[in-house]
């Protein structure tokens, strides 16, 4: 039975990927040696040697075009090539060989296929040398800021503490496997070993947890000792005190150099220092050894720079530190459970009071294992009031990371882009975080792929096996999504609404605007990256289309699963405690601004069309107002006419202009209300919500009304909507912006602009049409000094059902999870109350929040006389 393994096939039974090419290639030699002319003129040609290498240039041309599509490549040379195209081409010495089974270079096999691999393998190396070639020429032209930013390790933590240790004396740790050679540093080592692996080292489990933290102090007492022996040499060398830090990272070198692997084996052998013999005597008080330790890094400190003004003089930093924390020193059963990050931060303790300085730096973030505050804090001897300082001593995390910093100083440049421009992947990319525009200078970036890398950065990862999995919390693929593109602020005041925000740092590219001095929370949100919220919204599309598998994945109905899911995990998360409601109206009103923006662009869309699709792309007013209202109503708004001065119908004068934005970012003052200010988010695909001073506005949808040029300020306008949520109808106000917020900036022509109020909160249907949606009556007169004023479209939209609003689905499922959404204050308060009935009614009667029965008790005079 024959031995030799049968090529891959697919489910027809055919050949597939390199074996497929094999046989396409056996076909082509096949072909020749069964051709008489062929078999005679290439015998007579044998003598001829520079005939015989056109004939096998001519075969090895069609080779590499079958197999790499490349026509230019060059004919390999030497007596090993000769022998394949000879053997290949030649039917009597190929018989010769499969007489004798010789495969290449003398091992057994088919004599044919051996040869043809050989030839595949030098056409694969030649194609990949070439293409290493063609990008090291394109590299040389790629700007010098370019290539800083694919130096970033992500936002360039690795690199800011790099160029930090040239000014201050730091004693560098990287924390990486030695498998692991990606990114910026690679990991050091200690005696040719991972110098993690001293950190994480499973004995420690066997002995109590202060073994390990005294171990640690060790360490860092020799790297010390080590560092002190280096400092005196360079003092008595007579070399200048400003330039020590930076010689010191000179001597050091990068991870795994000789000087920096030579030290960290010195420090982690078991020879004691001098003077520390006893240091792992766990017997010894604290104090003590405390006191021996602060004068023996004192004094070091003091040799490098003396300090009189609390400035550090040694800095540790600890680079990919989450190694430490997810290294259990403490065994499964033990309780309290020790990190390698907890037992390394109680060996600083023995520090306190000296100018050291430990940095821990790492990409996953975990604020509650990192910098915990003091509730959950897991060390009261650092936090002691007997300690000096005590709330300095851990600090909270740094997070001032790059921003906005693109190639060149000027990310815009007003006037110059075209709405092509503005919606494409590499000029969305230009904002935020510098690692994706990076990736589209590449010289061989492809769009779609680096979509796909920012489209997988929104998965959530779970990773701490104490706390609640992703299927603890209901729709929790939409988390991320949602939260970038609504805005979505999560609870500070629950536990795990604070642990669901460290993971959606961690793993969900939330960002990190503020971490207080208190340390029990985090101030995040999603900031204008209208990349990130381009690829979130292809999440969320390819989310509903999947949940459409087994029912038809035509657009209509993924549209229903839209109207349906959302809703309902916004309602979910606000019941379980997780996100901040906020004004709920304002967050419901988001919802259908950013649903009737999707609708507009899916329902031009033909399921054949998905590889094409882009939330990006401009959407026309009035598409967008078909979106969101309901059909028997749409028209009315269309029809409108402005209320502060003649003109035309809505449609007509808004049927060349487009809104863009994939997500809402916070606005809080009135400079922010500018044709300017919308200008610049246009060009962000942002939207503006108001969390401050903004009284009569709470959502602001930048407008362009397409001219002969490209957008400026000059052909900006916007949609502003004020929203109530309140049980009852109030006087909706529309603002005039030209006067209030002097929002024009003047230019050629009147601008119009729409203003909406939502009154949400009157959720009972009404059966009178012509009460759920009110337009502006038309000026009937011309008044006097109009020609300077901007038309006001003023549109009035009451209720909060599939009869106002196109984007709420017709069951009563979607109309009662509104209704919960957008349920009084009573209800807000009372909502997690355990008991319900005349438990209720006793909580109710205690007055959390007055409403009508909260006056019982009180006897009422029937009139006034």
């Amino acid at each position: 039975m024959s031995n030799i393994s049968q090529p891959s096939q697919d489910s027809r039974g055919l050949p597939t990927g390199l074996d497929r090419q094999v046989e396409l290639a056996k076909a082509i030699f096949r072909a020749a040696r069964e051709d008489e002319d062929h078999r005679r003129t290439y015998r007579s040609l044998f003598s001829k040697r520079g005939e015989i290498e056109k004939l096998h240039r001519l075969f090895f041309k069609k080779l590499a075009l079958l197999i790499a599509d490349r026509g230019d490549l060059q004919v390999p040379q030497g007596l090993d090539y000769l022998d394949c195209f000879a053997t290949l081409l030649d039917e009597r010495q190929l018989q010769s060989y499969r007489e004798l089974r010789i495969g290449k270079e003398g091992e057994k096999g088919d004599p044919e296929e051996s040869r043809i691999r050989y030839l595949i393998t030098y056409i694969t190396t030649e194609v990949e040398s070439h293409r290493v070639m063609k990008y090291r020429r394109a590299l040389s032209d790629v700007p010098s800021s370019v290539k800083d930013a694919w130096n970033l390790d992500y936002v360039g933590k690795s690199r800011l503490v790099d160029k930090l240790a040239e000014s201050i004396f730091t004693i560098p740790i990287t924390l990486k496997p030695e498998s692991d050679k990606k990114g910026f540093p690679i990991g050091d080592t200690a005696h040719d070993d991972a110098l993690v692996d001293f950190f994480c080292e499973p004995r420690y489990s066997k002995s109590p947890p202060s073994h390990a933290q005294l171990l640690y102090l060790q360490f860092l007492l020799k790297v010390l000792a080590l560092a002190d022996k280096w400092i005196d040499e360079y003092k008595k060398s007579g070399r200048e005190l400003e330039n020590m830090a930076a010689e010191w990272k000179r001597y050091l070198g990068l991870p795994r150099t000789p000087n920096r692997s030579k030290m960290y084996g010195q420090a982690i052998d078991k020879s004691s220092l001098e003077g520390y013999e006893n240091i792992l005597n766990e017997k010894i008080e604290f104090n003590a050894l405390q006191a021996r330790v602060k004068a023996f890094v004192g004094a070091i400190a003091e040799k490098i720079k003396p300090t009189s003004d609390g400035e550090p003089s040694i800095l540790f930093y600890f680079d990919e530190a989450q190694h430490l924390t997810t290294f259990m020193v403490t065994m499964e059963q033990e309780e309290p459970r020790w990190t390698g990050y907890q037992c390394l931060c109680k060996a600083l303790t023995y520090m306190l009071g000296v100018p050291v300085f430990t940095l821990f730096l790492s990409s996953d973030f975990r604020l509650s294992e990192y910098s915990t505050s003091a509730r959950n804090f897991w060390s009261s001897r650092l936090l002691s009031s007997s300690s000096k300082s005590c709330n300095e001593n851990l600090n909270p995390p740094f997070v001032e990371l790059p921003f906005d910093v693109w190639k060149t100083s000027s990310i815009v440049t007003e006037g110059s882009h075209s709405a092509d421009e503005i919606c494409s992947p590499a000029f969305m990319a230009r904002f935020g975080r510098p690692m994706f525009w990076a990736n589209f200078e590449w010289p061989y970036a492809k769009d779609d792929r680096i979509v796909d890398l920012a489209m997988w950065k929104f998965e959530l990862r779970f990773e701490d096996p104490t706390r609640k999995q992703r299927s603890d919390y209901p729709s929790y693929e939409l988390i991320p999504l949602l939260a970038a593109r609504l805005d979505l602020t999560f609870k500070s005041d629950q536990d795990e609404a604070v642990y669901l925000e460290q993971v959606l740092v961690a793993s969900g590219m939330r960002t990190v605007y503020s971490v207080p001095e208190h340390r029990q929370y985090l101030c995040g949100g999603y900031p204008s990256e209208p990349f990130l919220t381009e690829a979130a919204s292809r999440v969320m599309f390819a989310y509903f289309k999947h949940q459409t598998k087994f029912v038809g994945q035509d657009i209509t109905t993924i549209i229903s699963y839209y109207k349906k899911n959302i809703p309902e995990a916004i309602c979910n998360w606000i019941w379980g405690g997780l996100i901040d409601e906020g004004s709920r109206g304002e967050l419901v009103a988001r919802m259908f601004c950013t649903l009737a923006h999707d609708f507009s662009i899916l329902k031009k869309l033909s399921i054949d069309d998905i590889c094409f699709l882009s939330f990006s792309q401009m959407v026309p007013v009035v598409d967008f107002f078909h979106a969101l209202i309901a059909p028997e109503l749409v028209d009315k708004i269309l029809d409108a006419r402005p209320q502060n001065t003649e003109g035309r119908p809505l449609k007509e004068v808004f049927q060349d202009a487009y809104i863009h934005f994939t997500q809402f970012v916070k606005a809080d003052n009135k400079p922010v209300i500018s044709d300017e200010a919308a200008y610049l988010l246009f060009t962000r695909a942002a939207a503006i919500r108001s969390c401050g001073t903004l009284a009569d506005v709470d959502l602001i949808i930048p407008v362009w009304i397409r001219g002969e040029g490209n957008p400026d300020r000059w052909s900006m306008t916007a949609v502003f909507i004020q929203v109530n949520h309140c049980g009852t109808a109030r006087r909706s106000i529309h603002s005039d912006v030209q006067e209030k917020y002097t929002f024009f900036s003047g230019g050629n022509g009147r601008r119009p602009y729409i203003t909406i109020a939502m009154q949400l909160g009157l959720t009972v249907k009404n059966k009178n049409q012509d009460e759920l949606v009110k337009v502006s009556p038309p000026l009937l007169e011309k008044q006097q000094g109009n020609e300077r004023i901007y038309p006001r479209y003023e549109i009035s939209i009451n209720g909060c059902s599939n009869e106002v609003y196109d984007v709420i689905g017709s069951s009563k499922t979607y109309y009662d999870c509104y209704s919960r959404l957008l349920e009084d204050a009573e209800d807000m308060i009372l909502s997690e109350h355990p008991r319900q009935g005349r438990f209720l009614d006793a909580v109710k009667r205690m007055k959390p929040c007055w409403m009508l029965g909260s006056y019982e008790g009180a006897m009422m005079k029937e009139n006034s006389g």
